[in-house]
Formats: C-alpha cells, structure tokens, sequence
C-alpha cells in the first residue's frame, strides 16, 4: 500500500511540475502566470489528506522543516511539502526566486512588503508592509522573483503547505533578510556556488 501511495504522490507531483513548466515556458513568470500555477498547487495541496499523510512527513520538535518531493537538476523547480510549528517566524527576506504556496492543513500569515529605500545605501534598507495573505487549506500565496515578504504560524497547529520554487533550494540564488526595526539589510551566501 505504501508504495502504491508514493508512486501516486509521485505522479501528481509530476504533473503539476509539468503543467507549471508549460505556464512558465508560455507566460513566464509574472503575476498572472504565478496566479494559474497557484491555482494548481492549490487542487494539489487539497489532497493533502490522500497524498500527504502526516506518517510519510515527519514534523519536527521546533521551527520547520522541508521535505523534499521533487528537485529537478540544474535551474529546474524545486516543489516542497513545508511543515512550520506553532511559533515559527521569519523576517521580511527576499528569495531571488519566484515562489508559489499551497495550504495543506494549518495557518500561515505571509505579509507582503514593499522596499521604500533607493538601495543606495550599504546595509541600510527601509520597508513597508503592503497587505498579508493568509495561507491555509485552500488558499495560496505567490511571490515574484524579489517579492519581500515574512511569514508566521498562527494559531496552535503546525503549518503544512506545499511549495514550489523556481529553483530547487539547493540553487537559491543569495537570500536577502530585512530588519525594519534597524532599517538594515543583509544578504546570505548564494547557494548556487557550492550546489
């Protein structure tokens, strides 16, 4: 049964990176193409209880932890089941790479930010939080290639979603975090170097 379960989950997975493949290559990768790819995370995600069961995703004692379902080589797509605990916060940060997410099960608060700096300045950085969208089973949330934005569990449950990327995590290019309360911003180390 378990491995009749994986082959299934495997093919449906499949599929959607198939069919975000076919947006991409004809839309690319705007507002309006994220929003139709979305829309197919989002049926994906809502078999979460058939596809995903919670034996086959360990969660972990603290924070979050990605599971890996698909990461295609070179610059392909990486598609993730995330699971955040309650708690579990991050700052504004830019991926470098656009994002599209799918609630499973739980709550998830991302609040988009727009950056109100010209970036001149080294380390300095000011932003402004636009709205926020609130991710659970049935909803999603995208993010264009420099989108900011922070995201938190709300409520007691673990946060379970699925996420798709434009690369695999493993390629990300330098990950840039944002401290409004200091008007800073850093940037990580570009993962693509070492993958």
């Amino acid at each position: 049964m378990a491995a009749s379960l994986a082959a299934q989950r495997k093919a449906a997975c499949k599929t959607l990176l198939k069919q975000a493949h076919a947006i991409v290559a004809k839309e690319g990768t705007g507002a309006d193409a994220l929003e139709k790819i979305k829309g197919r995370l989002i049926a994906l995600a809502a078999r979460g209880d058939e596809l995903f069961p919670r034996e086959d995703f360990p969660h972990p004692e603290h924070e979050g932890r990605f599971h890996i379902l698909d990461a295609e080589d070179n610059d392909g797509f990486g598609l993730y089941v995330s699971i955040a605990m309650p708690g579990k916060h991050a700052a504004p940060h830019d991926h470098g790479i656009w994002c599209v997410n799918a609630g499973i099960s739980g709550r998830e608060r991302h609040s988009i930010y727009a950056r109100t700096d010209n970036g001149k300045k080294k380390g300095f950085a000011t932003v402004e939080k636009v709205r926020d969208v609130l991710v659970q089973h049935g909803t999603g949330v995208c993010m264009l290639d420099h989108d900011i934005h922070a995201n938190e569990v709300v409520g007691r449950e673990p946060a379970v979603s699925l996420m798709l990327y434009g690369y695999a995590i493993a390629r990300f290019p330098s990950v840039v975090w944002f401290h409004p309360e200091f008007s800073s911003v850093r940037a990580m180390p570009s993962r693509r170097a070492t993958a």
